[in-house]
């Protein structure tokens, strides 16, 4: 009797075991078919906004709308398989292991600036394409396209003149500049922007800020994310190797369990900055980084 209760609690177990496995097994082949699906759909829309990004560098001026109704007419015409919509347990990382490394390599060499990382993308496109979009005033838009499909935007532009007049003949003042940055999700949704703007009086020696302003806009896609203010705006002087700076900036601090992109960078606890500055001889320059 004794034997006979130990050979069907073997073959239960030996069955148990079976089905356990062959059940890991599917789970691990659904896996891998849902990457391949995901990895698929993010390299042909990469392909198609990259002509598409393209073709808008044949007009004159663009504006920052037509980039992003360009972006949103493609994730409309393009919508994202249910696997990205309803996966909880895959990211990026499973999806582009590799690239993953490589982005956090260049997170590391940049210290988290984008127009750092830009720049360096500029020369190599390792990790991505850049797009740049100027016009006669020297602004700028700079649209980074990463080989994972997340797409950064930078606008440098002029937003006015000042309004502020001195008697001293040796003072100058720039034009009111303004620096945004806007943060998308994988699937290309708008989360929020984060801008900070001034104009500056300058006369080769110091440089003070003036007219600032700076805000954040949280989008409908990113309604549910915990945003927290931390400075909206506030100014700075910066002196390094013996020059001075004056900087306007606005601070905005994301605490979530689900990671973004900012800057190139997924994050899911940071600082996030956005700034525009002058020198002491009126040139004016903005950027994006993740404040440690």
């Amino acid at each position: 009797m004794k034997t006979a209760r130990k050979l069907l609690f073997l073959l239960t177990l030996i069955v148990s075991f079976a089905l356990y496995s062959e059940g890991t097994s599917a789970a691990s082949i659904d896996k891998e078919d849902e990457i391949e699906t995901i990895r698929n759909y993010i390299e042909n829309s990469v392909d198609e906004l990259n002509y598409k990004f393209n073709e808008l560098k044949s007009h004159q001026i663009v504006t920052l709308e037509e980039i992003q109704n360009l972006i949103d007419l493609h994730y409309k015409e393009n919508p994202a398989p249910e696997e990205m919509l309803q996966s909880n347990s895959l990211d990026i990382q499973d999806v582009f292991p590799e690239l993953t490394k490589e982005n956090n390599k260049a997170h590391e060499e940049s210290k988290g600036n984008l127009g750092v990382f830009i720049n360096s993308q500029k020369e190599t496109n390792e990790l991505g394409t850049v797009f740049t979009y100027k016009n006669d005033n020297s602004d700028y838009i700079d649209v980074y396209l990463g080989k994972t499909g997340d797409i950064s935007i930078l606008e440098f532009k002029t937003v006015g003149q000042s309004q502020i007049i001195q008697p001293l003949y040796a003072q100058q003042y720039t034009p009111i500049k303004r620096t945004t940055g806007i943060a998308y999700s994988a699937l290309g949704a708008k989360l929020f922007n984060l801008w900070a703007e001034a104009s500056f009086k300058y006369n080769g020696s110091t440089v003070a800020s003036e007219n600032i302003d700076g805000s954040y806009s949280r989008y409908l896609a990113g309604g549910t994310l915990n945003l927290i203010p931390e400075a909206m705006p506030k100014t700075r002087t910066v002196s390094l190797e013996g020059y001075k700076y004056a900087e306007v900036y606005s601070r905005l601090r994301y605490q979530d369990g689900i990671g973004i992109q900012w800057a190139q960078f997924t994050i899911k606890e940071a600082v996030l900055e956005s700034m525009v500055g002058c020198t002491v001889d009126g040139s004016v320059y903005g950027g994006l980084k993740v404040v440690d």
